[in-house]
């Protein structure tokens, strides 16, 4: 399982006990955690957990400027793709009545949803007009179908696994936990620098 647990955090995988739960126990063992950070250590790196414990995943443990150049492209990547996953969530709490943002383990229920959007007008054109923020929209101008494609990105992008294809039913992995982290950071300060020679070094996600 170590070598499991190796090549899912250097593809900058988030590994939560959802979407990969072998390799999420690996990590949870504080032995094993130590022989993953001797070898992470040898080409700079180092294991870090969300601060809920939800999900583990590999960071810089130095960083030099070229690294500093990928950090910041990444972090750019993630800061274009921030307002369709809030909204998207946010909307899908609103359109299910849920009262608390989503959590590692949450279920969406496609079917449920859809049914919640045909019920509201208002609701449905929020998401006819958020599927232009994912995957090219509805081109086909069924609203089905946008909604399937927002929530393939999803699990694309690893915050969604479809825990039961014939029901049409995801969960949520323990990446929304990375996700809330970032929309924080963001709102405390929505600075990233253009001139990145003379930033201090520091610890950053491997992305």
């Amino acid at each position: 399982m170590f070598d499991v647990a190796m090549t899912l955090l250097l593809k900058g995988e988030f590994v939560c006990e959802v979407r990969y739960p072998d390799a999420y126990r690996f990590l949870s063992v504080e032995a094993h955690q130590k022989d993953v950070n001797a070898y992470l250590a040898r080409i700079g790196r180092t294991l870090a957990t969300t601060e809920q414990g939800g999900a583990w995943y590999a960071v810089y443990d130095r960083i030099n400027q070229d690294e500093k150049r990928a950090i910041k492209e990444e972090f750019t990547q993630i800061k274009q793709k921030i307002r369709f996953l809030v909204e998207f969530f946010v909307k899908s709490m609103r359109a299910t009545s849920q009262e608390v943002f989503y959590s590692r383990g949450d279920k969406i229920e496609a079917h449920a949803l859809m049914a919640a959007i045909d019920g509201n007008p208002g609701l449905r054109a929020e998401f006819q007009a958020l599927g232009t923020v994912g995957r090219g929209g509805a081109t086909d101008g069924k609203m089905k179908s946008s909604l399937d494609r927002q929530l393939t990105l999803l699990v694309d992008l690893g915050y969604l696994i479809v825990s039961n294809a014939e029901r049409e039913i995801y969960q949520v992995t323990g990446k929304i936990e990375y996700l809330t982290e970032i929309v924080q950071f963001l709102m405390a300060t929505d600075n990233i620098p253009e001139d990145i020679e003379d930033e201090p070094e520091t610890t950053a996600p491997l992305f």
